[in-house]
């Protein structure tokens, strides 16, 4: 036997239970977590392309100021720092986080997004990683995307983070959602694609990216210009039924010369 499993059975027959508990939660925290700085991110692949690619290109772009992370947990506090220029949103079930999302956070579902924002309100939302994870019916799915698309403004863009495995995907969530469809895919500059497996993901992360069609401008073009089609002066006028009566009048004495 190691000693550190000793250690460990020591430690339970010592220590009371709940406090055993806690330091083995602590634990399995470790396990998953990195640090960069005074702040700790999860440690997964999904979270590196998401901090190292996603929210920075998001922090440089101007046309990103309205901003909604959908969920909020321990690894989502150093956000905060990410978005300080920016009017950061998060929205998020369990009052319980409400501690790691932003200043300006909702505590709701995303269902009822649009009880708490104007239509077109955020330039941005990231909904990444609440699909299959308390969002699971096909139902509220197609509830969730019209919310997205109702809050987001004309250009806005949404990003979708879900994991392509079975345990994780309660239906084919790109193919069947009819609300999804609304949105258009858009190239991710920094990415190069509109969709990206994170590699070396054992839950297959996969990253849509989506923009919020632009209103369809109706151009009306004309052949003729405006001023070709006025009326013509009325002197004109009397001239051409002058000359018409003229026409009419030398055509009946010709009639009449010829009957002679």
């Amino acid at each position: 036997m190691s000693i550190l499993r000793q250690a460990k059975d020591l430690a339970k027959l010592a220590l009371p239970k709940p406090l055993v508990n806690q330091i083995q939660s602590w634990l399995a925290l470790i396990s998953v977590t990195r640090r960069k700085g005074f702040s700790f991110y999860l440690n997964s692949p999904d979270r590196f392309v998401l901090e190292d690619a996603i929210i920075p290109y998001i922090v440089k772009c101007n046309e990103f100021h309205k901003i909604l992370f959908v969920g909020s947990d321990w690894y989502t506090k150093p956000y905060n720092r990410y978005f300080k220029n920016k009017e950061y949103w998060t929205i998020e079930i369990n009052p319980n986080r409400k501690k790691f999302g932003s200043k300006r956070h909702v505590v709701d579902s995303l269902l009822n997004l649009s009880q708490h924002f104007a239509p077109g309100y955020f330039d941005l939302i990231v909904y990444n990683g609440v699909f299959g994870h308390g969002i699971d019916s096909k139902e509220a799915t197609e509830i969730s995307f019209q919310q997205c698309f109702q809050c987001l403004r004309p250009g806005g863009m949404l990003v979708f983070g879900w994991n392509d495995v079975t345990r994780h995907k309660p239906f084919p969530v790109i193919e069947e959602c009819q609300n999804l469809r609304q949105f258009e895919p858009v190239v991710f500059s920094p990415l190069a694609t509109s969709q990206y497996l994170v590699a070396e993901s054992s839950d297959r992360h996969v990253f849509n990216f989506y923009q919020k069609p632009l209103p369809v401008v109706v151009e009306m073009h004309y052949d003729t210009p405006l001023q070709s089609i006025s009326k013509p002066p009325v002197s004109k006028l009397r001239d051409s039924q002058s000359s018409t009566r003229l026409h009419q009048n030398g055509h009946e004495g010709l009639k009449s010369f010829e009957s002679q």
